[in-house]
């Protein structure tokens, strides 16, 4: 199942410091775990589970790589 959680474990075992925050309005972004500031730009998606976790793994490379922070 994609939802939060499972997304969320997928990035900490990447070793990413991001968290993916979504409130139900077809926009996600990631938080740094270290500040709980936005990083990179959002991701619009309508739901989670419309990509993989590995999609969601891409990602968030993508916007730490945006962030200057990989």
């Amino acid at each position: 199942m994609i939802n939060k959680r499972s997304i969320n474990a997928a990035l900490k075992r990447a070793g990413l410091p991001v968290e993916i925050q979504n409130h139900g309005d077809g926009v996600s972004y990631f938080t740094s775990t270290l500040t709980g500031g936005q990083v990179g730009e959002s991701v619009l998606v309508c739901y989670l589970k419309q990509q993989s976790i590995e999609g969601w793994v891409s990602d968030a490379r993508f916007a730490l790589k945006q962030e200057g922070a990989s």
